[in-house]
């Protein structure tokens, strides 16, 4: 009953995790989606047109930045996803057993 027990709170701990990765994901894409609009509807503010082009450089990097980050929070929220499963074969270890058959 003891090692059930820590096994629910590590999986509360996990769905716990994935939530809050997935929010800081949203943010991310949705920080990144303002800035990609903006760079494509050509959004400069009333700036001089010799800092334009500094201006496009810096907001492609931000979003090539974003853009990494995101896939780093999905590649987090997979091995969270790979735990959560690891620790459900472990509460039912009948489940690894099963075969498919047809």
């Amino acid at each position: 009953m003891d090692k059930n027990h820590n096994s629910n709170k590590l999986m509360n701990f996990c769905n716990q995790v994935f939530c809050e990765l997935y929010v800081l994901d949203t943010l991310v894409k949705m920080t990144k989606e303002a800035c990609e609009d903006r760079e494509y509807n050509g959004q400069y503010y009333g700036i001089p047109v010799e800092k334009i082009n500094k201006l496009s450089v810096e907001r492609n990097n931000y979003i090539n930045m974003l853009t990494l980050l995101s896939e780093k929070i999905n590649r987090v929220m997979n091995i969270n996803l790979q735990i959560e499963e690891e620790l459900t074969l472990e509460q039912n270890p009948d489940n690894c057993s099963r075969q498919v058959t047809t």
